[in-house]
């Protein structure tokens, strides 16, 4: 199939499962989606690098198919049930981990508990297999919103923490017994993992209709009363979870993810528009020698790889500061993308001082810049854009002083701006900015190894 062949299907935009098929009829993959319509186009599109394994999948691809479902955590579990019941080839060659993950109910414990797992025993209740486990991981913390269930499998002294924070019905401590535990939270859990969520939803209907039937009875006690009041209050907020926070909860895939960090990097640092290339800069050296830049690009929030370019410092190897080394990448990097002539007042780019008008192969323009670096940095680049006549956005992220550790808040600071930005260390912009800032430190530590290897073995 191409591009165009798939553009033609009338692929919703809901979440759900597709399956693609091979000329055979046989079901080669199986995929789950928040967007099934811009998730299948992604397989197609141009800018997409994929491993051999999945190139060599979507070459096979003949038909697709799809199930639309009301929810990211359904579309999660109908992709499980498909895997399990179709065994495709390419979900087993494709996933990273030796194991599919698996939902377990321990129900052989004082106090059953829901754990992810990739082993399974005799023992328990298994759901699955998963594919993803974050996004397993993420389901649960979901359901237990819904469903409080506890963890600590025996029955102590005392509730646990949870019990104090509404995650717990506290069955941990004797706050209610193992057999309302079961009713209230486990085998509701169960039903759903089974794909009954209909009836669970049936289920609360019918018990708030026999509480509120109960309750316009003449003659209840009070203290009756109280009871179904609160058991009322507790049904209707199952239900109301069920409805809402089912339907609205984003259980993303990896690449769903990094699409949705790039829209909440725009909203966050005000940008114009949401950045579909974003490069990444550094420099590594050590006292100077063995100078090297590196620039990494990430699109739609990927890395792609392909687009990766490195520098060999080649001002003042042992003398230049970071800064010249530098604004010497950012140089050479933007005299591949703009034509110009060397009145421009831009020198020292070529050997014999002649800037050529045109490029046989023009880098394209980035959408944002990142540099790894404090105010310094941010001025030096700020300078090159301003001398080739561009305005792109640019940020440069960098520890406090002394800050090394992973929990150091990380300063981002803008052209203009005195004061540094700092991003709460959950924030998703924040670890899109920080992968594209390790990825471009990776690289040019890489390349730096690299020379330094092969300087060494010369002498």
């Amino acid at each position: 199939m191409t591009l165009d062949d798939v553009k033609k299907l009338n692929i919703p935009t809901l979440p759900g499962s597709y399956q693609f098929y091979n000329e055979a009829g046989g079901i080669i993959y199986v995929g789950k989606a928040a967007n099934l319509k811009s998730r299948v186009l992604s397989y197609w599109q141009k800018s997409t690098e994929h491993t051999p394994a999945k190139a060599a999948m979507v070459k096979e691809v003949a038909v697709i198919k799809w199930v639309e479902v009301e929810s990211e955590i359904e579309a999660l579990l109908l992709e499980s049930n498909l895997i399990k019941k179709h065994q495709p080839p390419f979900n087993v060659l494709l996933r990273d981990d030796k194991r599919f993950a698996y939902v377990k109910v321990s129900l052989e414990d004082e106090v059953p508990g829901v754990f992810v797992t990739r082993n399974i025993s005799k023992s328990g209740k298994y759901y699955g297999p998963f594919v993803s486990v974050s996004a397993v991981k993420e389901t649960l913390k979901i359901i237990r919103k819904i469903w409080p269930y506890c963890t600590e499998r025996k029955i102590k002294a005392k509730p646990c923490f949870y019990h104090q924070v509404g995650r717990c019905l506290g069955v941990c401590g004797g706050v209610v017994t193992r057999k309302e535990y079961m009713d209230r939270v486990i085998k509701p859990i169960q039903l759903f993992f089974e794909g009954k969520k209909s009836k669970v939803i049936s289920e609360l209907q019918t018990k708030i209709s026999k509480i509120e039937k109960e309750l316009r009875k003449k003659g209840i006690s009070s203290v009756r009363k109280e009871e179904l009041e609160e058991e009322l209050r507790s049904a209707k907020y199952q239900l109301l979870n069920m409805k809402n926070v089912l339907s609205h909860a984003h259980i993303l895939g990896l690449e769903d993810k990094y699409a949705t960090d790039v829209v909440e990097l725009a909203k966050v640092l005000g940008l114009p528009k949401t950045p579909v290339r974003i490069e990444g800069y550094d420099i590594s050296n050590i006292f100077g020698q063995e100078a090297v830049g590196s620039m990494v690009v990430f699109e739609e929030g990927e890395p792609n790889k392909g687009e990766y370019r490195k520098f060999k410092i080649k001002i003042g190897q042992g003398q230049a500061s970071d800064t010249r080394m530098l604004k010497e990448v950012m140089e050479r990097r933007f005299k591949r993308s703009v034509s110009f002539y060397k009145n421009d007042d831009i020198t020292g780019l070529d050997n014999d001082g002649i800037i050529q008008k045109d490029v046989d192969e023009k880098w394209p323009l980035p959408d944002l810049i990142i540099i790894d670096g404090g105010k310094g940095q941010l001025n030096v680049v700020t300078a090159v854009l301003k001398k080739f006549k561009l305005e792109i956005p640019l940020i440069s992220i960098s520890k406090g002083e002394g800050l090394r550790s992973g929990i150091a808040p990380d300063k981002l600071f803008f052209p203009g701006e005195k004061k540094p930005l700092e991003l709460p260390l959950a924030s998703p912009a924040l670890h899109l900015i920080k992968r594209v800032r390790d990825e471009a430190h990776r690289f040019a530590i890489g390349y730096h190894r690299k020379l330094r290897s092969k300087n060494w073995l010369t002498r």
